[in-house]
């Protein structure tokens, strides 16, 4: 009966038990039978008491350090707190929104995957509501809830910290006045979707727009100026991904429009590069070219520390490259660029058997075109260099190359 009971659980229950690996629980009998046998067993062949008592102290042992270390597991303060804070939310949203229609949006964020929130609790919480799951689609009448606040006289629970709550006619009218303010300046580029790129922001518009036009994912890659500001994971590519699907960073609120945006990481962007997985189309744009514009004047006033396709600077721990006249043709080839430090050890682990950092780069990475002339900078690492050897390369080879001593050149 102890072995078995655990089958007359999961064999009339099994949809349940096959999401929800807790209720392996069940199927406690079987390791409790096989122990049972199992000491037994040793009394038989040792016929001796005094085993079965030793063993029955080591589980004892056993036991209790394994209820204290799962003692030690529990959430962080901070994940508690989130849970309290976010449940206070829930709470002030359901005292206004009892027997009305409220549309729970993932704009922000997914609004089922708060940190220590169990993934039911709107459910929960706004019971006394008609809940409404909805992607971008367009909203009609209510409440909407969702993870980003936006600071409108339309958001109904200023207090709350995770999610927030809006009337859904200040909202659709807030989005509104923004798809015109948007739309009143000059896109980056005029595609299916029009790209706004500011300082700080990426903003997507379309009309006409229906759900049709939300299914692809957006690909959003963002260059710093400085590559010492990327995640660590990020570096060996040059670029931050922000690929996003339309349903997290974007609304359908009102007729016929499209509307999606997208902040920046907090560091000095150079250029994006935007488009949709899948289309036929994309966007370049740089923000910081004319930081480059300036750096180019000023670089190319001194004597170059290496030439031949490309006159090579070194300045402020930047390797520049520059070209005039120049056009796009200049550019296609992909750039190597190896780096031998004075010391082996400075090297990431993955390159010490090469002798070299590999930096190789594309021009559309690092560079900028323009008025005839071309320009690229990449940042150096920050040890001794021994030796840089760069040029570009094409499918049959290098096409270009020069290698020079950093030290010797200053």
């Amino acid at each position: 009966t102890l072995a078995s009971f655990g089958f007359f659980w999961a064999l009339p229950m099994r949809n349940s038990n096959a999401a929800h690996d807790f209720e392996t629980i069940y199927y406690i009998g079987l390791p409790l039978v096989f122990f049972t046998i199992a000491l037994l067993l040793v009394r038989r062949l040792t016929n001796r008491d005094g085993v079965i008592v030793a063993a029955a102290v080591a589980a004892l042992l056993l036991f209790a350090v394994s209820s204290f270390q799962m003692s030690r597991v529990e959430q962080s303060a901070e994940t508690a707190q989130t849970a309290r804070d976010a449940t206070q939310d829930l709470l002030a949203i359901r005292n206004l929104t009892a027997g009305d229609l409220v549309t729970v949006l993932p704009v922000g964020g997914d609004y089922r995957f708060l940190p220590g929130v169990a993934f039911e609790a709107v459910d929960y919480y706004l019971n006394t509501s008609l809940i409404r799951y909805k992607g971008p689609s367009s909203v009609e009448g209510g409440f909407v809830v969702m993870r980003e606040r936006i600071d409108t006289n339309a958001l109904l629970t200023p207090q709350n910290q995770y999610l927030f709550l809006y009337d859904t006619d200040g909202l659709e009218a807030w989005y509104e006045n923004m798809y015109r303010t948007v739309a009143s300046t000059e896109p980056a580029a005029r595609k299916e979707f029009h790209p706004y790129i500011d300082d700080r922001t990426v903003y997507y518009l379309k009309e006409p727009c229906d759900d049709a036009d939300t299914t692809a994912r957006f690909f959003l890659h963002v260059y710093p100026i400085d590559e010492n500001d990327l995640p660590d994971d990020r570096r060996q590519y040059g670029f931050d991904n922000l690929d996003f699907g339309f349903d997290e960073r974007g609304a359908l609120l009102f007729r016929d429009k499209c509307l999606a945006s997208v902040d920046f990481p907090q560091y000095d962007v150079f250029k994006v590069v935007t488009g949709r997985l899948g289309e036929a189309w994309s966007a370049v744009h740089h923000i910081h070219s004319p930081k480059l514009f300036s750096e180019y004047r000023s670089i190319a006033s001194t004597e170059p520390v290496a030439s031949s396709e490309f006159d090579l600077y070194i300045d402020g721990g930047k390797l520049y490259y520059v070209k005039g006249p120049c056009g796009g043709a200049d550019t296609t080839a992909r750039f190597f660029l190896h780096v031998v430090p004075a010391d082996e050890d400075d090297l990431p682990d993955d390159r010490r058997e090469h002798g070299f950092d590999n930096l190789d780069f594309g021009f559309e990475q690092r560079g900028v075109l323009f008025d005839g002339k071309c320009a690229a900078a990449v940042s150096l690492p920050q040890y001794g260099i021994a030796r840089i050897t760069t040029g570009q390369f094409d499918g049959d080879g290098r096409i270009w190359g020069v290698e020079f001593a950093p030290e010797a050149t200053e």
